[in-house]
């Protein structure tokens, strides 16, 4: 585009990623009776197993340093990640879902993507909303069920319906930065399936 200058400028905008969703029902394959209700040779009591195997290796192919014990955070400092003891959670997938709320902020490191200080308007609701969307990114993806606790997410809520409020663009640049981190995470160990995108991504640009 052309400014008021008649120069010649990039002309940017923000596009939401979207996933098409389907119900496991809707699925077909051996592979996902695990995920049926009443499915599975490993259900106990009609209740469905869930395999997090997916998630460990995808947690460990990272290389980020998990420490367990106190409260979650991560330290940009030491570049390690910290999360209460699994035994501590009353469910699996809320254990899950906090350790890849952390990893997403290991993101923000600079020898990693660095959108902490990338991002010029970057704000603590930001940052909270990115790694919030990249933790669910990551569940979906690695099979974690969503937790049916909100506890931990409710004391965000305040300030991210303040920042939206504020500025429009908000949640575009947390899902685009939630959806580059959650890429980066995965790329550890799935580097052939992320590099499959790249090259299809070449051959349709």
């Amino acid at each position: 585009m052309t400014n008021d200058r008649g120069e010649d400028e990039e002309d940017r905008f923000f596009v939401m990623r979207t996933f098409t969703v389907f119900n496991v029902d809707q699925a077909e394959g051996d592979h996902l009776d695990h995920l049926r209700a009443g499915g599975g040779e490993n259900d106990t009591a009609g209740e469905v197993v869930i395999d997090y195997e997916p998630a460990e290796a995808a947690i460990a192919a990272t290389g980020i340093t998990v420490r367990h014990g106190g409260a979650a955070f991560y330290s940009p400092s030491e570049d390690f990640v910290q999360v209460p003891p699994k035994a501590s959670f009353t469910e699996p997938d809320e254990y899950y879902e906090t350790v890849f709320h952390e990893l997403v902020h290991a993101t923000e490191h600079p020898s990693r993507l660095d959108w902490n200080r990338k991002e010029a308007k970057n704000t603590y609701a930001l940052g909270e909303l990115v790694a919030e969307i990249g933790a669910c990114y990551l569940a979906r993806e690695l099979g974690v069920p969503a937790s049916e606790n909100l506890t931990n997410h409710v004391p965000y809520l305040g300030h991210w319906l303040k920042a939206m409020r504020n500025d429009r663009r908000f949640i575009f640049v947390a899902s685009s930065q939630a959806s580059k981190a959650v890429d980066f995470l995965l790329a550890y160990s799935r580097p052939q399936a992320v590099e499959a995108d790249e090259a299809e991504a070449l051959v349709v640009g």
